[in-house]
């Protein structure tokens, strides 16, 4: 489907929402990212784009090493890698990368993984110390491996970790005894540990790590903090918008028969963004309630087209069971874009009563209830100003705001000799 531009009216001027520029000028980091994009797995790790984007605009020089451990089980899927490791040099955006890549399995035996994760980790590391000199700091994305192999470099390096944790649960990689003491001794060496919401520090703690864990958001690309903010006129259809993969855990079975209970009586489009195993399901609930004709399935969608899809949709719904942060949520909230959410989850800390209303998760009653309210308030005089939900989101998870944060952390961890 192609939107139009009818309904949109009163627009807002591109404009930066972080208060001052940070400054990381001067400082070197090497950003070690547990996933990264391959050819197997296209968006693995695409969001530490935005922290590279966001370190490099503040004035910081970033290089990135990837161990790319390719598992055997790709094979089926025509996966190719060199039976013997390889390094290569490729860029993004003009930052080096580092990429060691070849076949891997562990049997199940997460010491194989680490080993040969820190064995390429440390041939990557002293060819880009040999071609861009040493770094001030690492950025170990996640505890394990990147984490743990980072500790066990040789030099200063070893102690000038900031890590941060974006795993989530938790618990997916506590509740293995072998994984739980790598993520330990992680931890504990990392100069500095960030975690992405209170919710997943929260849960940190609850795995008995007891050390001072800083907070912050991952940072939201550019293209949703500095889009102009569209207002849509409260006439014709309403717009819901979900945006991210097609799973049970994130609530897309509730939210078709949420709308299915909905009906055609409110007026509602429905457009997903996204793509997943439980899509035809989704498909399904809407034909079988002769609903078929308001439902878009637009499948998995580039950075670009999901910009406009916020500017040109009325709310975001997204009922997950379990968020560690949201992306989407947040991404929305920089757009404008009111949003519908679950409780017990990351997102209900970006949420208040001038930008969403919570749901209960898993609650079919509960996410259709929610939606109808938030269509009601969008079809009377709107609570929700999409200039006023903009600009505090944008204040909060722009890549400006991110880096700040973290060229505190860089900056301290550099005293650790």
């Amino acid at each position: 489907m192609v939107f139009t531009e009818g309904g949109l009216s009163t627009t807002h001027p591109t404009r930066s929402y972080h208060s001052r520029m940070a400054d990381l000028s001067g400082l070197h980091i090497l950003c070690v990212p547990s996933w990264w994009p391959s050819p197997e797995q296209p968006i693995s790790g695409v969001f530490v784009n935005d922290y590279i984007r966001g370190f490099t605009q503040a004035g910081a020089r970033v290089g990135i090493v990837f161990p790319d451990l390719v598992s055997l089980r790709h094979i089926r899927f025509g996966a190719r890698a060199p039976i013997r490791p390889r390094l290569s040099w490729e860029a993004v955006d003009g930052v080096p990368v580092v990429r060691i890549r070849g076949w891997h399995t562990a049997f199940r035996r997460p010491a194989w993984q680490m080993g040969r994760y820190l064995k390429w980790l440390r041939w990557g590391v002293s060819e880009y110390i040999t071609r861009h000199g040493p770094p001030d700091a690492l950025h170990a994305m996640v505890s394990i491996p990147a984490g743990w192999a980072c500790a066990q470099l040789d030099g200063p390096l070893s102690r000038r970790i900031v890590l941060t944790e974006v795993t989530g649960p938790f618990s997916l990689v506590m509740d293995d005894a072998a994984n739980a003491a790598f993520v330990r001794e992680a931890m504990a060496k990392a100069a500095t540990v960030v975690s992405v919401s209170e919710q997943a520090r929260t849960e940190m703690r609850s795995h008995g790590i007891n050390r001072a864990i800083e907070l912050c958001g991952n940072p939201v690309a550019r293209d949703f903090c500095e889009t102009a903010v569209l207002h849509r006129s409260n006439g014709g259809s309403i717009r819901a918008l979900y945006v991210g993969r097609l799973v049970k855990e994130k609530g897309v079975i509730e939210l078709a028969e949420a709308a299915a209970r909905i009906g055609t009586t409110a007026d509602v489009e429905w457009h997903f963004a996204g793509d997943g195993p439980v899509k035809d399901e989704v498909r399904a609930t809407f034909n079988r309630t002769g609903m078929g004709d308001r439902l878009h399935l637009h499948g998995l969608c580039d950075r670009a087209r999901v910009v406009a899809f916020m500017e040109q949709c009325d709310l975001l719904v997204h009922p997950t069971y379990h968020e560690t942060f949201g992306l989407s949520v947040a991404e929305a909230l920089c757009m404008g874009l009111p949003v519908v959410t679950t409780r017990g989850t990351a997102c209900a800390e970006f949420i208040n009563g001038t930008n969403g209303l919570l749901v209960e998760p898993r609650d079919v009653d509960s996410l259709a209830i929610g939606i109808q309210e938030m269509i009601q308030r969008l079809r009377g005089p709107s609570l929700f100003n999409r200039a006023a939900i903009a600009e505090p989101a944008r204040r909060r998870f722009s890549g400006e705001a991110v880096a700040e944060k973290y060229g505190e952390w860089f900056r301290s961890t550099m005293s650790h000799a």
